[in-house]
């Protein structure tokens, strides 16, 4: 009865973890993040499937019938254990967009434990390093270099929970802060499946662990959708106006703050030239243009809606709002020529600097889009003087 509960309660562990994979799979976010979490998902079954054979060799055939067979089974075991946890890390990052996980010599070096683990578990076939059959009871025991498995795993989870931590408590991700208090959280559920598996051999508690947590960030994950323009991926309006708010009300006496509201020049032409599948690939490029501009920094981006796009920037004193807009416009041109267009994009931007008389969200993004309608209708005045002029 023990190993037939033992190899149920896998089983619906796996199910529970081939659910969320479809979903992820038939869902429209394929950001890196979700790629990874997919992967980590396959990973997460190939170790339990194995811990399913494992249980059988543990409680129905025994482990010295089939010595070579025993031993492929505990590597697969063993070895997914650590590819689990790589693959979790590499999810971490990317969701926390580290450069670890967009430079290839990092990523080379992010291996380095899993290959010592790798070996490790291979060589336990001659050097019992990780673990080993004994001859005389044919029971399954841990070698002496059982502890480089779980050095190396914590070594990824705990690394990559950290920094989630510490990112979380930073001004300049207020809004990001449940998300990454949600990836470090994930650590919970695996870490303490894990001690207990260790100081209860033959119990499952690894895979309740993995299916708790990987349900625990999906869900997080199904949230985060939410306040992401689905499109674009930068944060939505919604999310803007709540940051908005609270730079309104705590705004330090040393900075400045600035809205910049944008939308594309002549965006509908694109669309009834090129078509819409083109006007999107226009929108895209003018987000990422956007993205690139506020990496690194603490500004705030968002898709307005439409081909409209909103920056709050917290700001020095010394902040030349035109140099701003003029490197934004050169970026996006830049941007627009690599991509190989017909067309050129071009921002039509207006800002405001915060001062006390906005009193809430609205009067201050409504200050800045009347500049960028003053912008626009001059504009459309010169284009019509210049056609009377021809005529």
């Amino acid at each position: 009865m023990e190993g037939l509960l033992y190899i149920a309660f896998n089983a619906f562990c796996i199910a529970e973890l081939l659910m969320i994979f479809g979903k992820i799979c038939k869902g429209v976010d394929k950001r890196m993040g979700q790629v990874m979490l997919g992967w980590f998902i396959i990973a997460s079954v190939i170790l339990l499937c194995s811990d399913i054979v494992w249980g059988i060799f543990e409680f129905y055939i025994g482990w010295g019938k089939y010595p070579a067979l025993s031993f492929v089974v505990n590597s697969v075991y063993h070895i997914f254990t650590g590819v689990v946890a790589y693959l979790w890390f590499l999810f971490c990052e990317s969701e926390q967009k580290s450069r670890l996980v967009q430079s290839k010599k990092s990523l080379i070096l992010s291996l380095i434990p899993l290959f010592v683990l790798v070996s490790a578990v291979v060589g336990s076939n001659a050097n019992h390093w990780v673990f080993y059959i004994d001859s005389v009871d044919e029971q399954y025991h841990r070698g002496e270099f059982y502890p480089v498995l779980l050095i190396v795993c914590f070594w990824y989870i705990a690394h990559t929970t950290v920094k989630a931590l510490i990112k979380a408590f930073k001004k300049e991700n207020y809004l990001r802060k449940k998300q990454l208090l949600s990836l470090a959280s994930f650590v919970i559920f695996p870490l303490a499946a894990g001690v207990l598996q260790v100081l209860f051999v033959g119990s499952p508690m690894l895979s309740a662990g993995l299916a708790f947590a990987v349900l625990h960030v999906y869900i997080n994950s199904r949230e985060l959708l939410i306040s992401i323009d689905p499109m674009t991926q930068l944060n939505n309006k919604k999310q803007m106006e709540d940051f908005l708010d609270s730079k309104m009300k705590s705004k330090p006496e040393n900075k400045e703050l600035y809205v910049f509201i944008m939308d594309l020049d002549y965006f509908k032409q694109i669309n009834d030239k090129y078509g819409h599948v083109e006007g999107d690939e226009a929108i895209v490029i003018a987000a990422n243009t956007i993205r690139q501009t506020v990496e690194h920094t603490n500004h705030f981006a968002c898709r307005y809606g439409g081909d409209e796009f909103v920056i709050v920037c917290e700001t020095s004193k010394d902040f030349m709002p035109k140099e701003f807009i003029e490197a934004i416009n050169r970026r996006l041109l830049e941007n627009t020529q690599s991509a190989g267009k017909e067309y050129e994009l071009h921002f039509s931007v207006g800002y405001k600097r915060y001062s006390p008389e906005f009193n809430d969200v609205r009067d201050f993004i409504a200050a800045a889009d009347e500049g960028l309608y003053m912008i626009k209708n001059s504009r459309a005045r010169l284009s019509d003087m210049i056609k009377n002029t021809t005529v």
